[in-house]
Formats: structure tokens, sequence, C-alpha cells
């Protein structure tokens, strides 16, 4: 079976599900087997990825204009010491401290120190992990000690750099720049340090074995969102040569580099896996730095509308309506701005037409304009608008008369005229039939409501709009004539309150006039 990629980015247009997809990327690495075994279960394979993350083993950022190196890999940082002087610490980032645990020296608690064990003066063993001890002072207060500074300081005195009499001793740490020593120091701390690293030194080589935490179980996952928002060159520094899978620690061409801040010298691990996710429709963006683009392998997340294959409002086809607007689209733009089918995925649970006009209205509709320009003649195009009745249009043109504002000297095309955006259509379904094929009669429009006089028929459709044919072609606006056939019967068409009745009120009236008539 292949090994996933070190350095993997899904890219796509938006709504394709890409931050969706980071989910079952993270656990093809962390967790293959449980992916397998759990494949469609998306409620157990959350939990397990938020389980992860909650041990440590996935980390998620968003890159955007002001993420930067010092968010990233490391910075300085300002705070009031005790003396209301400020001093300024360095700080590691979310991608150098997700390395920094990734090559942690894992050693085994219980074979260091035991809970209840005494040491020096009185001070006793309250818990102990691999990040924590905890002492009880002879006071009764507690004393917590990271496993990371013991550590360091026995490596620095295997090493020769210190003795163990040394520990105690500020002026040395200042010699070897261990700078985050000084609070441990200042706080009285280096009266036990001594004796707890001798602990470390005496235990038995194998009880403190050092064990490299490079194994795929003890991977490290790191998912950026949007990565191509962020500012690369910035953000990555020197990293962007290190993360390169043969520059990394134990590879053959392995590099390490000098870290401006801290002055640590530092590598990338085997084991730290990097996750991005790309909008290829972003055009504020210009493309992702070159640098880290073969550094990366890129998987394509298009348009899956055979997902929606299934899913219908009334009798229309979500999956065919997306399939149609997205070939138009790829004819006009590309295929990088085609529209996703996560857009549409509600309609599985809510398949009404109140939700599929919320969709068009509120995110469709407004990614279109984003797309072209607010060209909306190619917006037409991609909704078939030219080509529908004028009541199925979703935008059209309002009329005017160019003359009346700038004389007949100025001569206008249709292009100057204002477009209008249609709010009446989303709310029928014949409008989103039109998108497919502006010449389809949806299924139920035999059953309509309807009636005929003369060479007029009004009819009610199943959406509850009302259409009024004049010698088979569409009247539109129909108020007129409704109100015209309204007074030939001695309808009203004024509510008690003396609001005029709405279309389809009126339309649903004439209807049933028109039904009792003996023609």
């Amino acid at each position: 079976m292949t090994s996933p990629a070190l350095n993997q980015i899904l890219f796509g247009p938006p709504g394709t599900g890409k931050t969706f997809a980071t989910i079952e990327a993270a656990l093809e690495i962390l967790a293959p087997e449980f992916l397998r075994a759990n494949k469609g279960k998306r409620v157990a394979l959350k939990k397990h990825f938020d389980e992860l993350a909650e041990d440590g083993h996935v980390e998620f950022v968003t890159f955007h204009q002001s993420f930067s190196y010092e968010d990233f890999v490391e910075g300085l940082r300002a705070e009031s010491g005790e003396d209301g002087q400020l001093h300024y610490e360095v700080v590691d980032g979310v991608f150098k401290k997700m390395c920094t645990s990734a090559v942690a020296k894992v050693k085994h608690p219980g074979a260091l120190f035991i809970k209840g064990e005494s040491f020096g003066s009185g001070y006793i063993v309250a818990s102990a992990s691999t990040e924590l001890l905890s002492l009880v002072k002879p006071n009764g207060k507690e004393l917590p000690i990271g496993m990371s500074i013991l550590h360091t300081l026995a490596e620095y005195v295997r090493a020769g750099r210190l003795t163990v009499a040394d520990v105690r001793n500020k002026l040395v740490f200042d010699k070897v720049s261990e700078t985050k020593l000084e609070p441990y120091l200042i706080n009285g701390y280096n009266n036990i340090l001594p004796v707890l690293v001798q602990r470390i030194l005496d235990t038995s080589s194998e009880d403190a074995k050092v064990k490299e935490t490079t194994q795929s179980s003890n991977a490290r996952v790191l998912i950026i969102d949007e990565i191509n928002r962020g500012n690369i060159s910035r953000i990555f520094g020197e990293l962007i040569t290190l993360i390169e899978p043969s520059k990394r620690a134990g590879a053959d061409e392995a590099l390490k580099v000098t870290l401006p801040y801290s002055k640590d010298h530092f590598s990338v691990p085997s084991n730290v896996y990097l996750i991005g996710t790309m909008n290829t429709a972003d055009r504020s963006l210009a493309g992702l730095d070159i640098a880290l683009r073969r550094r990366f392998t890129f998987r394509e997340m298009p348009p899956k509308p055979e997902l929606l294959k299934d899913v219908t409002v009334g009798e229309l086809n979500v999956g065919q309506l997306l399939i149609v607007m997205n070939q138009r689209i790829e004819m006009l733009l590309d295929r990088d701005h085609c529209l996703g089918h996560a857009y549409f995925m509600p309609l599985e649970n809510e398949p009404t037409l109140e939700r599929l006009g919320q969709i068009f209205r509120e995110q469709v509709l407004p990614l279109l304009q984003e797309y072209f320009f607010e060209d909306w003649l190619r917006i037409q195009w991609v909704l078939n608008d030219h080509r529908k009745a004028p009541e199925n249009c979703f935008i059209a043109q309002a009329l005017f008369n160019s003359g009346s504002l700038f004389g007949d000297q100025v001569v206008l095309s249709n292009q100057n005229n204002q477009w209008m955006i249609n709010e009446d259509a989303f709310a029928r379904i014949e409008s989103f039939w039109g998108v497919i094929d502006h010449q389809a009669v949806p299924p139920k429009v035999q059953e309509a409501i309807e009636a005929e006089k003369d060479d007029i028929q009004v009819r009610q459709l199943e959406s509850g709009s009302i259409e009024v044919l004049k010698s088979g072609k569409i009247v539109s606006p129909s108020k007129p004539i409704l109100r015209e056939l309204a007074a030939a019967h001695g309808l009203t068409t004024h509510h008690a309150s003396g609001l005029e009745f709405n279309t389809r009120h009126l339309g649903a009236a004439v209807i049933s006039a028109l039904k009792g008539v003996t023609v």
C-alpha cells in the first residue's frame, strides 16, 4: 500500500468539500486501519479525528494575510515582569510546537519518579507523566516542573556542558543560553533540580532508553486551511527547504537551520505531515509560491454531482441541475470556477423549493457575481435566463427610456440598462427547470389547476404561481388581464381592508369563476 505523502494540498473550486476531506486525509495517516474499517461512517470518523486532535496528533490553522512567521515558527512576545519592566520571551509557533512534540524523547515515568517518593529535604512526588512532574514542597505547596527541562539538563551533563553541581548555578545557564530555564531558577527551583537530574542520570539505561517518536503511531498532522491566502514566503521562511522529504531529519540529505530568535538548531522530523487546502477560484490571490508548490503533491477535489443524483426537489434532479450549470461555467470561464456540490447537500435532508431558492439566492447567485465581475449577461447565460419566459428569469433588465435622461443625441445599448433580481423567480420550480432546459415542462404542470376563456388560459402551478397564456403564449405581467377577467365576472379584487389581492389570490379567484362559466 502506498504511504501518504508528507506534504499534500487538496485543491478545487469552492464548495467541493476540501476541508471536509481533510478529516479522512488525516486518518489515512494516523489511523489507516480505523479508516478502512469505518469507511463512509462520517460520525465515527469525525469522533476519532477529534480524539486524535485532543491528544495533540492533529492541529488545524487557517492562513490569512496577517498570519506570519512568528505565528508559524517562532517569535518574540513582550511580557510585563514583577519589576514592572517589559521582558521579551521567545514563543514557539504552531509548526515548531508540533515538530518539537513529534521528536519528544519519551521515558517511562514509573522508571524515573514514583508517586509518593521523597526527594531532597522532603519534596514528595504527587504525580508524574511524560510531560510534567508535580512535587509537593515541605511547606505543602505544589511545585510543577516540566519533564523536558529535566531531560535537557541531563543531556547537558552527559554532553559535558554542565556538571550536576552546576545545575543550581544561574550563571552557567547564561553561558549555555538556556533562557527557558530562568523562570525555574528565579523561583528557587534550583535547590531540587540537581537531585532530580541525578535521578535521571542514575536510572538504568534500559528504563531511561530514549525513544525517538518517529513511528507512524506517533505521527503528527498539521492541517492548513486556505494555504494560498497567506504570504507563503513570509510564513515558512527557511522552512520551505526543510519540509522537503529529502531534507527531513533522518533523510540522506537532511538539513538543519539555526532559527533567528531562539538560535536553536532546527530540522523537520519525518513524521510531521502537512495537509493544505486551496481554493482555485480565489481571483484575489497570486499563484502559490513555486518553491512551495514543488514540495507538495496535489489532489484535485472537483465537484461531484453524482452525490446529488438521488436528490430531487419535486421531480427536479439537483445533480443534473449542477451538471448543466458547471458545463456552462467551464465554457465561459474554466473548471477552476465551477460550483461545488456542497452548496446543495442541505437538500438531502430538506428537499424543498424554499430551501433550493434560498441556496440560489444567498449562495449561488452571489458566487456567480464574483466569478463574472458583475457581468450580468454571462450570468444570464449560466442560468439560461436569456431563453426563459420572463417570469422564470432570476435576473432581468429594467426597461427605461434613455432619451428622457440624456436626450436623443446619446444612444445607449441595452447593456447599460439596470439589472434587477426577480425575487419571485426563486419561489417558482419552473425557474429551476428552465436552467436545465428552457422548453422543459415540469411533470406536474398537467396537474395544475387551470381554466380557459376564449383564447385565454389561466392556470395555477404546483408551486402556487399563476400563469396567464393568450393564444398559447405566456403573458407578462399577468395582473392586467386578471383584473379584466375579474371585472367581467363581477369579482372583487380587494380585501375588506382595501388592499388589492396579490397575483396568486386574484388568479385563484378568476380560475374558480371561469370554471363556473358555461362557454
